[in-house]
């Protein structure tokens, strides 16, 4: 199985220019673990997760801080025609629970360990 076949409808993205607090709405909103800050062209240049969240309330910081000056830049990425177990190897080897999906620059969905477990797991299942 392919990327492609775990990625979801909507993509969950805030601009780097917007606040921390975004990032948090967003999450809460869509009920996902992550969000992926894009700049003006809608690349993906970041990414918060809610783990960075608790992090950034332990240190204080201001949730109005623009997303660019705290999301993780260093992004490990997956092309959405990958397979799901290519996918799950980069996540474990990168000890990441979300991935960004980006073909040809842009940011086309983001999975999750979560998405990839449920996939391998049906496949061992039911072979």
């Amino acid at each position: 199985m392919k990327v492609r076949d775990l990625l979801k409808d909507a993509v969950v993205s805030c601009r780097e220019d917007e606040p921390l607090e975004c990032a948090v709405a967003k999450m809460y909103a869509a009920n996902v673990g992550s969000v992926v800050v894009v700049d003006g062209a809608g690349h993906p240049v970041g990414i918060v997760t809610e783990r960075d969240v608790v992090r950034f309330l332990a240190q204080e910081v201001d949730f109005k801080t623009p997303l660019g000056q705290v999301a993780r830049k260093s992004l490990i990425t997956v092309s959405p025609e990958d397979s799901t177990l290519s996918a799950a190897v980069k996540m474990i080897e990168n000890n990441i629970r979300h991935m960004p999906v980006v073909e040809g620059g842009r940011l086309v969905g983001v999975i999750s360990i979560r998405d990839v477990l449920r996939v391998l797991l049906t496949a061992e299942a039911f072979p």
